[in-house]
């Protein structure tokens, strides 16, 4: 039976519509797959019940129309399918990427000049004459720069004075800046890694 299938040959447009098929019919099955995955549970479809968002029989008609519409498209052009599930899947991970990224106030636009830490040490020495401050650079924040020192592990580390003025968009999610904000930024290649915060009015 194997050798007459590997022996098969088309025969015929049927045939090669057939074969071209295939690849459409497996699609289909995914997304089919994915989409009873996805289906809400019966406690959400219960909560929905108790709102009044419950499917009417013509919802339901509605969505099997335009579901049998869609894998009807699928089976004949599940090349342009392809691209586009490959092109989400790439813009997905991009997303999550982005996502997963730590979110910082300062942002390469508002970075000044590099910075040697040893300067930086000696231009925020505290010095308070009533021993309410520690008489260490940047006071009490000090362990915060300690700590902001010890993440420059990279040779290609650099530390960059930044300033965030009032009002101005930053952060990865663009958030408003209420008050004016300065600070130290850990930079590597123009990407901000990591930053020290030491004034915000």
């Amino acid at each position: 039976m194997m050798d007459s299938i590997l022996a098969w040959k088309p025969d015929g447009w049927v045939d090669y519509f057939l074969l071209y098929l295939i690849p459409g019919v497996a699609m289909a099955s995914y997304l089919l797959i994915k989409t009873a995955l996805e289906k809400p549970s019966d406690f959400a479809q219960s909560v929905m019940k108790m709102m009044g968002k419950e499917e009417t029989w013509l919802d339901k008609l509605k969505e099997a129309a335009v579901f049998s519409f869609g894998i009807a498209c699928v089976l004949v052009g599940w090349p342009g399918f392809l691209i586009w599930l490959m092109k989400d899947k790439r813009d997905e991970a991009i997303r999550q990427k982005r996502e997963d990224e730590p979110d910082f106030t300062c942002l390469p636009e508002h970075l000044i000049a590099a910075v040697n830490p040893v300067d930086a040490e000696i231009a925020s020495y505290i010095i308070d004459p009533l021993g309410c401050v520690p008489s260490l650079p940047f006071g009490h924040l000090n362990h915060g720069w300690a700590n902001f020192l010890a993440e420059m592990t990279d040779d290609r580390d650099e530390m960059w004075s930044f300033s965030v003025p009032k009002g101005s968009n930053c952060g990865k999610r663009r958030f408003t800046a209420t008050s004016d904000i300065r600070g130290y930024a850990r930079v590597r290649d123009g990407k901000v890694l990591g930053e020290f915060i030491t004034e915000s009015d």
